[in-house]
């Protein structure tokens, strides 16, 4: 309904189609900070799109065990700054936007 519009121009189709279908909660403006892009001032829009994420929680204390049976120079590394990370580790997004993030190098096989 609504492809290739910018998002902003979109507001009113979607407060109309909503209200046609019965299915608008609210109408009005809401005023609230809202990001913008440090270099050209313009609003940040989130979309949703498909993410990978490497589950770094179900891994975190064996992750921690096997710091264990590493050399760390300097040695606190080991004990504080580098265990202290992996305790609170999250699971980890992997597919972040290039923009953003560090690009996969990612290989598939034929029979993948």
């Amino acid at each position: 309904f609504f492809a290739a519009q910018p998002v902003k121009q979109a507001d009113k189709g979607i407060r109309d189609r909503l209200r046609d279908s019965g299915h608008l909660v609210f109408n009005g403006t809401e005023v609230h900070n809202y990001p913008h892009c440090w270099r050209s001032d313009t609003p940040l829009i989130y979309r949703a799109v498909p993410s990978w994420f490497i589950k770094v929680e179900d891994a975190r204390e064996r992750l921690i065990a096997n710091t264990q049976e590493t050399h760390w120079v300097p040695p606190f590394v080991k004990e504080r700054r580098f265990h202290n990370w992996l305790a609170e580790a999250r699971d980890w997004c992997v597919s972040r936007s290039r923009y953003w993030g560090t690009p996969i190098p990612l290989w598939v096989s034929s029979d993948f």
